[in-house]
Formats: structure tokens, C-alpha cells, sequence
């Protein structure tokens, strides 16, 4: 056993590896044994790098897991040490180092451990700092908290004098097949119960992203809960030998720890949606919720190979590996063959053909487009009451540049189910559209508290809360995305640094902006420093660069911002009017060019300050 091992101090606080605790001012935070044997390796090697492929093989030497489980840990050991330390500075002591692991920046000293005083437990002590927090503190305990965040939206929807709604968590039911082959098919049926969960009105259902997300993580019922922030959790397993399934499922209290429900079903496979709907019946009764699966027709497959085809068909789609897009596709139209009146395989279809779209050049993509057009109407005519169909349906209008269908269709949507990620996700642009910045904030808590380990929802919350000009809770929201998803790609560093000078904390951003490459994202953020001291002559110099670049959409708006924010607005404008021009001269040929162009212009905070200028409608309108 290492010295450290024995307990180690770094600033504040102080480390009880063998009691599982760390104690500092803002109290004792109990860690998860896997996490404390993260944190000790990583106190072992202070002030070094050490690789994600190091710590995964000490760590868990005989299994195998994802990255994903060592992103957690991570996760978990920066709540904690903010936490104990009450100081969000403690969270930044752990570095990532993208592409490469993590690194420890702070000095640690090895320490005899004594019995340290027992701190309030930590319900009481939240309770007791959130009762005593004014209104604007109390966001900012939000962000610090992490969990509350999460239950916010719903305690905050709930009407007055009544409970907030019960939430609960389906992870995924594992797979007893005797070849262990079977895995889309359990991750179908888990699938189909949180959906069947989701339509009712008084229960929070998180989304499948993050539920799925703690798969390879050996954790208790009251950490998972925890983590997701729920009240119960749905678990089970599924063994499908022929034509025969049995199902086990239970659902446990996480405030007890105890089983309020559980049941095992052994029937034949025709019998499979019967006994999801059962399940998913049984447990919203079980918390004293109904389903509310009279709120809209559910279309049942004709036969049970159509819909493992369909299941074959999401997990491809969900787990989008190189090539799992269009091994999605051609599960998608084997179900349609076996049933061609199958509208979830239809709407399905119609998804996965807009992200080949989204990964090709526009001028290339004209028959899958057709093809997309295709299938969304098929899966509206044949359900009309099916929301994710209406909501296929009106990504189509609105990226052939049809608002007006695109905008009814939506509506239809949302008065199907308001509540489902994808309508949801299609709202907040809209509300951007109108730009109502506030009604999308509202939106995207909603889709981040459906779904709280997603890098992207998370990711995506801060951008909103930086376009409401909530800097701080941006930057946590925003860093919080990058340490669930340290490889998510320059967007997440760019947002960070664009909100970092926001708030005049320069130094910090250039420390990221010089880790980036060469190039217009680099030149693009040097040129936002034009305030900071000492970086004017390097920002001019990062602006004429930037002007004198080819100049794509994203560069466009790069550009524009910079003029923007200097105060430049008629050559802003300029360079606006003439992009609008380039673009509507082509828009026969490239439709949705013209709606992307627009889209990235409301994103940008810079050219907030535009809106009220008559010549922003100018650029802004989309002509009927």
C-alpha cells in the first residue's frame, strides 16, 4: 500500500482514502471506492499526465469497460472535491488533457489521518445552505450542486401547492440469452417501457442517453439515483431463447433502498408488447401514476420479426459507430418490408436518412432527401397521432425551406407530446427562430433534465444560458459538457473561451485559445481579445487573417461577430447582406442554405446587439 494511501492533504483538504471521505471547509463528501482509487492514483502522480489506457488498466484490470466509465468517476471526483473544498476552484484542479488522460495541478503531502468530527449529514447540510441563499444565490447553488439542477425544471412546472411529479430512471435490462446475442433485443424492450413510461403526465422518465450511459458502471440503486437525480429506478433482464422471452424487471426506492415492485413474465414472443405495456402499467401504478397510454394511438408491429428488425435499426442508429447509420437504414426497411404499415420504423427511417444528409455536401443529397420527404409522410398517413412521425415531417418542411408546413407540423407535434426530446429539441429552435432566448433556456433545462449525463443536452444548455447572458452558470454548464465528453470536438473549447472573455477572465482563455490550432477558429477567438490587456495589437493582427480568409457560413459569422463586438456594425452588416445575397442567388439549388445561414446568425451572442437595427430583418427574414 503507497503512503499516500494511508491519507494525503492537497490545499484545504484532506483525504481519508480508507475511510472513503475528504474533509475540507465546505464539509465531509463521502466518494465511491472506485473514484477515491481514481483520485489516489492520481495524487500518486501529481502534476503529471496520466493516460485514460493507465488509469483504465489499474483500475479495472479484469474487465472490460468503456470510456465512459472512467469520464464518470472523473465526474463524480470534481463534484466531490468542489463539495468538501466549497469552492468551485477545487473542481478545476483536475485538468483533462484532450486525446491523451488527466492531470492532478496541485501539491500533495502525505498525512497522518486522526478521527476527524462528524459533519452534518448531507441532506441537512444542503437544506440548510439552500435555505439561507437568496434567490440568485440559489441558482448558483444549482450549478455547484449538480443534482438538484436536474430535478429543477420539474419543481419549478409543478402547479402551485402540489407535489413536483415522481422521476424515475429505466437503466437497461440486461441480456441472459445463453449466447449473449441478444443485446438489441433487451435494449428494445427496455426501450419500449420508458417510452410507454414517458407519455405519463405526472412522472419524470429520463431519456434512454443517460440512463443507458452507466451500462459497464458497478453502482448502487442510491448512486445511480443520485447521479440521475430520480426517485426510483427500473431494473431487469430479459432471456429470449426461441420463441419464448422471459422478462424480469423490479423497481426499487432510492431513498430506501427496497423493492416497491417487481414481477418475472415468461410468455411466448408474440406476446412481447402485451407484457411491455404490463410492465410499464404496473410501475407508474406503483408510484401512483398512470401512463397515460390513451393519450394517443400506439401502433403495434404485425409481426415480432418486423419489430427486431426495427430494434436492430435503433441500436445501430443509437450507437453510431462508423457505418451504423446506414446498417440502421437497412434494418429500418426490413421492418417496412414485413410490415409496411409500421409508422415508427417510417418516422426511424426518415431520421436516419437526415443524419446521412447532415454528413454529405447539400448539392449531393437531393434523392435521399426525396427519400426522407418519403418517409415521413408515410409514417404521418399511416399514424397520424404518432408525434415523432409530425416532428420527421417538419424537419423535412424545414430543411426543403417549407416554414409554414414545417411550423404546423411541429405544432401538431408538441400537442402530441410535448414532452418527447425530440419535439422538444425542435421547440427551443423554434423559439430561437422568434428569438424568444428565454422559452428555448426553459426548453433546453427541460431536455438536460430528461436527460443530465448527456455531453450534448448538456452542452447545449450552456450555449442557451450564454445567449440569456447567464455567464457563470455557462461556463459551469459548458464545462460540466467537456468533462462528460473530453474528446467533444473544438465547439465545447470554443464556447468555453467565447464565454470566458465575456467575463473578463482573459488570462483563462487564452491559456485554452493557445492549445488550439492554427486557423479561423484561433484567429476567430485572438480576435475577441482586442480588450484584454496587452492583446490588441495580436487581435488586429488575428482580424486581418480572419478577413483575408475563404469564407464558408461559419466563417461568415466568425467574422461578423468580431465586427460586432468592436463596435463595427455597418461593416458587420455588410458582410451579412452580402452572404444573404450569395445564398439567395442559389437557392433553387441549395434550399436549406439559406435557413442554416440564419440559424448560425441568431446562435451568436455577439450579434445579439444587431436585432434592433432595421437592417437586421433585411437579413434575417426567410422570403414566404
Amino acid at each position: 500500500m503507497s503512503t499516500l494511501a494511508q491519507g494525503f492533504a492537497l490545499e484545504a483538504l484532506r483525504v481519508e482514502p480508507l475511510a472513503g471521505f475528504v474533509s475540507g471547509p465546505g464539509g465531509r463528501e463521502r466518494l465511491d471506492p472506485k473514484v477515491m482509487d481514481v483520485f489516489v492514483h492520481m495524487a500518486e502522480h501529481a502534476g503529471q499526465v496520466v493516460l485514460r489506457e493507465e488509469l483504465l488498466a489499474r483500475l479495472w484490470p479484469n474487465a472490460v469497460v468503456t470510456d465512459d466509465a472512467l469520464t464518470r468517476c472523473f465526474y463524480e471526483l470534481r463534484r466531490g472535491l468542489a463539495h468538501a473544498g466549497g469552492d468551485e476552484h477545487y473542481r478545476t484542479l483536475l485538468e483533462t488533457v484532450p486525446k491523451r488522460g488527466y492531470r492532478l495541478n496541485a501539491i500533495v503531502k502525505p498525512v497522518g489521518i486522526q478521527a476527524a468530527p462528524q459533519a452534518p449529514s448531507e441532506p441537512l447540510r444542503r437544506r440548510g445552505t439552500l435555505l439561507a441563499a437568496s434567490i440568485a444565490a440559489l441558482a448558483l447553488a444549482v450549478i455547484a450542486t449538480g443534482v438538484f439542477l436536474w430535478r429543477m425544471p420539474d419543481k419549478l412546472e409543478a402547479t402551485a401547492g402540489s407535489p413536483p411529479p415522481h422521476s424515475i430512471a429505466v437503466l437497461p435490462f440486461v441480456d441472459m440469452s445463453a449466447a449473449k446475442d441478444q443485446g438489441y433485443f433487451s435494449d428494445g424492450v427496455t426501450e419500449e417501457i420508458l417510452n410507454h413510461l414517458s407519455q405519463s403526465e405526472s412522472l419524470r422518465v429520463i431519456s434512454r442517453t443517460s440512463s443507458f450511459a452507466l451500462r459497464n458502471e458497478q453502482l448502487d440503486v442510491p448512486k445511480i439515483a443520485e447521479r440521475l437525480g430520480v426517485d426510483y429506478v427500473l431494473e431487469g433482464s430479459v432471456r429470449k431463447s426461441g420463441g419464448r422471452v422471459r422478462i424480469t424487471a423490479q423497481l426499487i426506492d432510492a431513498s430506501t433502498n427496497s423493492h416497491v415492485w417487481s414481477q418475472t413474465f415468461d410468455r411466448s414472443v408474440d406476446d412481447l408488447f402485451a407484457v411491455q405495456d404490463e410492465i410499464a402499467i404496473s410501475v407508474a401504478a406503483a408510484v401512483g401514476s398512470t401512463t397515460g397510454g390513451g393519450r394517443s394511438a400506439r401502433h403495434v408491429p404485425a409481426s415480432v420479426e418486423a419489430y427486431e428488425c426495427f430494434l436492430q435499426g435503433e441500436f445501430h442508429y443509437h450507437r453510431r459507430s462508423p457505418g451504423d447509420v446506414e446498417r440502421a437504414v437497412d434494418y429500418y426497411l426490413q421492418a417496412i418490408a414485413l410490415d409496411p404499415r409500421y409508422a415508427r420504423a417510417w418516422a426511424a427511417l426518415a431520421g436516419a436518412y437526415s443524419l446521412l444528409i447532415g454528413e454529405m455536401d447539400e448539392t449531393k443529397t437531393q434523392a435521399l432527401r426525396i427519400l426522407q420527404g418519403e418517409a415521413a409522410r408515410k409514417a404521418v398517413e399511416i399514424d397520424p397521432d404518432l408525434a415523432v412521425a409530425h416532428a420527421r415531417l417538419a424537419q423535412y418542411f424545414f430543411h426543403v425551406a417549407r416554414f409554414q408546413d414545417g411550423k404546423a407540423h411541429l405544432r401538431t407535434a408538441v400537442a402530441l407530446d410535448p414532452d418527447d426530446p425530440l419535439v422538444l429539441g425542435f421547440s427551443a429552435t423554434d423559439a430561437i427562430w422568434k428569438d424568444d432566448y428565454a422559452k428555448a433556456l426553459v426548453l433546453w433545462r427541460r431536455i438536460s433534465a430528461k436527460d443530465p449525463l448527456s455531453a450534448t443536452s448538456r452542452g447545449n444548455l450552456g450555449y442557451m444560458l450564454m445567449l440569456n447572458d447567464r455567464l457563470d452558470e455557462a461556463l459551469a454548464e459548458s464545462q460540466w459538457a467537456l468533462e462528460l465528453n473530453p474528446d467533444g470536438g473544438p465547439s465545447l473549447h470554443t464556447n468555453i473561451a467565447r464565454i470566458l472573455i465575456q467575463l473578463g477572465r482573459y488570462d483563462e482563455a487564452s491559456a485554452g485559445i493557445r492549445q488550439l490550432p492554427e486557423g479561423n477558429d484561433r484567429d476567430y477567438l485572438i480576435a475577441l481579445l482586442h480588450r484584454a490587456p496587452g492583446w490588441r495589437q495580436e487581435a488586429d493582427a488575428a482580424l486581418k487573417r480572419l478577413a483575408a480568409a475563404p469564407r464558408d457560413v461559419p466563417a461568415t459569422i466568425q467574422l461578423a461577430d468580431v465586427y460586432a463586438d468592436r463596435g463595427q456594425q455597418d461593416a458587420a452588416f455588410d458582410l451579412l447582406a452580402t452572404e444573404y445575397r450569395k445564398i439567395e442567388r442559389d437557392r433553387a439549388a441549395r434550399p436549406r442554405a439559406l435557413w442554416y445561414f440564419q440559424d448560425e446568425m441568431r446562435l451568436s451572442p455577439y450579434l445579439k446587439a444587431l436585432h434592433a437595427d432595421p437592417r437586421w430583418a433585411q437579413v434575417a427574414t426567410i422570403p414566404d
